[in-house]
């Protein structure tokens, strides 16, 4: 009996051509990945609609069509969805809006996070006049993100060095976070204070969408 040899892309091995029964049926044939037979069916196939899928479903969530999901896969490694999309959290204080942080004061800012989506954040980002320090909680669990007050410069990073969490973290909707801003400068201090991440829809509004 000849040895098979596995093909590297596959975790099992793939004959050119096998069988299957399902009780009650005569068995029926499964083609290889490569036979220009199912390479002609898929081709066949309506925008949006899958092998097994129910015709339309992707339009139905306003998804890009299967072919196109699959392409992006081979380029960039992971699957693209409508229902995620890259999205960045703020607050400021400024003294153009009447919000600077007073000179070795405290603010209490707070981002809330909307009822259509939850927020998975990855990284931080800001720019400021001068250095603070910054405590954060979730109020919905009351839960402290740090044991005590932690320096701007060891948490806050910029555009082109952004400071990426250990772990992403994950506000669920209709949640707030909540900060304490404490000024290190001795004076004014204008904050930029950014969460960057990711939101993920319900359905229905990836939908609408």
């Amino acid at each position: 009996m000849p040895i098979q040899r596995l093909d590297p892309r596959y975790p099992q091995p793939v004959p050119h051509m096998q069988s299957r029964q399902i009780p009650g049926n005569p068995p029926q044939a499964l083609m290889h990945p490569h036979d220009p037979r199912l390479v002609h069916a898929m081709s066949r196939m309506l925008p949006g609609q899958g092998m097994g899928d129910v015709p339309g479903q992707e339009d139905a969530f306003g998804l890009p069509p299967q072919d196109l999901i699959n392409a992006l896969y081979d380029i960039f490694g992971s699957y693209p969805r409508k229902n995620v999309l890259p999205y960045a959290n703020s607050f400021n204080l400024l003294a153009s809006e009447g919000s600077q942080l007073a000179a070795s004061g405290t603010a209490r800012p707070s981002i809330k996070i909307s009822a259509d989506a939850s927020l998975v954040v990855t990284a931080i980002t800001g720019v400021s006049t001068g250095d603070y320090s910054v405590f954060m909680r979730t109020d919905s669990s009351d839960r402290q993100l740090m044991q005590f007050p932690i320096h701007s410069s060891a948490m806050v990073g910029t555009a082109e060095r952004p400071f990426f969490l250990p772990k992403p973290l994950l506000l669920a909707q209709n949640t707030t976070t909540s900060f304490d801003i404490t000024d290190l400068s001795g004076a004014g201090n204008d904050v930029w204070f950014t969460l960057w991440g990711f939101k993920i829809y319900r359905r229905m509004y990836a939908a609408a969408g």
